[in-house]
């Protein structure tokens, strides 16, 4: 099978949201019988009008770039710019979380990527991870936005554009 495409795309975004769940999962958020009300992990950035229950962390994407390699190469430099949204019940909670997920990435430059539609299988390449970045968004528009906690990065793999 070859690895381009959407398909690569949709496996690299995955497998970016299971390694920080993952983490996450060791690290006990999920945990029942802990102070903060349970977390729940979406996919994508919820509308304004959206009722987002407390402690939802939603993963999302942004953009997605290429730039080839070098001139002449076949290769190119594939960028995806990715986004952990954590709308928390507090500003406690929400600096803790965010700075466990901001500690994974900030330690692993690297993370494997896997073909979830087959089983999770490994796959042949990795996602270096750059700009790690946190913050906090200090204009809520709703409010389960008040205590709204953001890291984002790039993963960044080179992939065959011909």
């Amino acid at each position: 099978m070859v690895l381009e495409g959407g398909l690569r795309d949709r496996m690299v975004i995955e497998s970016l949201g299971n390694h920080i769940t993952g983490e996450l999962t060791t690290l006990g958020w999920f945990d029942a019988g802990r102070e903060h009300e349970p977390i729940v992990v979406i996919t994508g950035f919820p509308n304004d009008t959206d009722d987002v229950v407390l402690n939802t962390i939603a993963y999302s994407v942004e953009e997605a770039t290429g730039e080839d390699q070098e001139l002449g190469s076949n290769a190119e430099i594939h960028q995806t710019r990715f986004f952990v949204d954590m709308f928390m019940e507090n500003d406690s909670v929400g600096w803790h979380l965010s700075g466990d997920v901001y500690h994974f990435l900030k330690k692993n430059p690297h993370l494997d990527i896997f073909d979830y539609s087959v089983g999770g299988n490994p796959v042949d390449f990795q996602a270096e991870l750059m700009d790690v970045d946190r913050r906090k968004p200090t204009r809520a528009v709703s409010a389960w936005q008040r205590h709204w906690f953001t890291v984002s990065f790039i993963a960044e793999d080179t992939r065959s554009n011909a």
